[in-house]
């Protein structure tokens, strides 16, 4: 999960060294996270599909060998075209590892799962406060070297991918336990499925638009690169920071309540950007708001559609499609309307988010899914058979070195 953020995230602080070395035009440049981002939906409906054919274990080693090869590729080519290749190559494999873990964690650990889910989202923030900083300190025209540091870090992943069990998967798993008291059929769910595309599609696309494009924002309101880059590294670091701060909290409150509430205090605060002297610290407030949206909102789409089937898949899709659709719009929109639209734009965006999410919470409220963690848990714990707990244990246990 470290690598899969520091990837996200290096992309935004190497724009500049992108487009001088080839020539590109800010829209043109941003391509590179664009692709990835691509690759990434690829990676998640790919591999979802064969997840069960090829078990757990098959599914990360293959996730973490093609994450290697595409980063370490896009290092050592210097041929534009090739190189957004192989950034959709890196996002194939960064979707699979993505999608596993979440599923794993949120699926195969029970009650546990959504603050354990946090946690593992956590460690993700970590790798995308490391990798802006990391390009700081040594320069973005020496992206080359971040990246192939990033594809040799999968190594380690790789060598502990062994201590995972290949079966069940919790698709699995989730057959052995009993039907849920609530679910939602027929038009319902279609309904509720599209809405956690929204949310996933909006709210990545301004975690995306922010991550890529702040440090062009802050350099042209005057701050150096250096700044900007440092400023950009509190961003994701905040993001992490509101992942870990929430975890202990995912099993009182609710998971629509964290979301929702996620969601209006990141439109907040990217209204406040505009305002004198406050752009990176209302950037950085952004980044606490909008993590814990990731988990959270897996965990409520857990209560309220089948995870176990294509729901997480698609949700989880929809989220690298925002950022495949919405770092070139942004920059389309920089190029034509000024670095000033940036903000207005976001801020757009987070006000459709919240509307959605709102709108979902209350057509849910009373169906059993936006129900909080610690009211299904009785008093005397009721797994869903013995069988399905010991499974639970035996696969996942291993699965917690992976996320970090």
């Amino acid at each position: 999960m470290v690598i899969i953020g520091g990837l996200l995230a290096l992309y935004g602080p190497v724009v500049p060294a992108l487009r001088d070395r080839f020539g590109l035009a800010e829209s043109t440049a941003g391509l590179a996270l664009a692709a990835q981002s691509l690759g990434a939906v690829v990676g998640v409906l790919g591999f979802h599909a064969i997840h069960r054919r090829i078990g757990n274990r098959a599914l990360l080693t293959a996730s973490y060998l093609t994450m290697l090869v595409g980063t370490v590729t896009f290092a050592l080519c210097g041929v534009w075209p090739l190189m957004l290749a192989a950034a959709v190559v890196t996002g194939l494999g960064l979707g699979g590892v993505d999608f596993a873990i979440s599923r794993l964690f949120l699926i195969g650990l029970g009650a546990r799962g959504p603050a354990f889910l946090n946690v593992a989202h956590g460690c993700f923030g970590l790798g995308t406060v490391l990798a802006p900083a990391a390009i700081a300190v040594i320069g973005p025209e020496h992206y080359g070297a971040a990246f192939i540091a990033l594809g040799l870090l999968s190594l380690i992943p790789l060598a502990c991918v062994r201590g995972i069990q290949a079966r069940p998967t919790p698709a699995e798993l989730a057959e052995a336990a009993p039907a849920p008291a609530h679910h939602a059929g027929g038009r319902r769910l279609a309904a509720v499925l599209l809405g956690f595309v929204a949310i996933y599609m909006l709210h990545f696309a301004v975690q995306s638009g922010i991550g890529n494009w702040e440090p062009t924002h802050l350099h042209a309101l005057g701050h150096s690169m250096t700044t900007a880059t440092v400023a950009t590294s509190m961003y994701w670091l905040a993001m992490t920071v509101g992942r870990f701060l929430v975890a202990p909290l995912a099993r009182r409150w609710s998971a629509p309540t964290i979301v929702t509430a996620s969601c209006a205090l990141m439109s907040v605060s990217i209204l406040l950007v505009p305002v004198p002297g406050l752009a990176p610290w209302a950037y950085a407030a952004a980044g606490l708001c909008i993590g814990p949206i990731f988990p959270n909102g897996l965990n409520w789409l857990n209560r309220s559609a089948p995870a176990s089937g294509n729901a997480m898949a698609y949700v989880i899709a929809a989220a690298m499609l925002g950022s495949v659709a919405f770092p070139p719009v942004l920059g389309a929109v920089i190029q034509s309307q000024g670095v000033g639209a940036l903000p207005v734009t976001l801020a757009g965006l987070c006000l459709l988010t919240v509307a959605v999410s709102a709108v979902l919470a209350v057509r849910l409220r009373g169906t059993g899914a936006a129900t909080t963690v610690h009211q299904e848990q009785p008093t005397t714990p009721a797994a869903p058979t013995a069988p399905a707990a010991r499974q639970q244990d035996m696969t996942l246990t291993p699965q917690k070195k992976d996320a970090s």
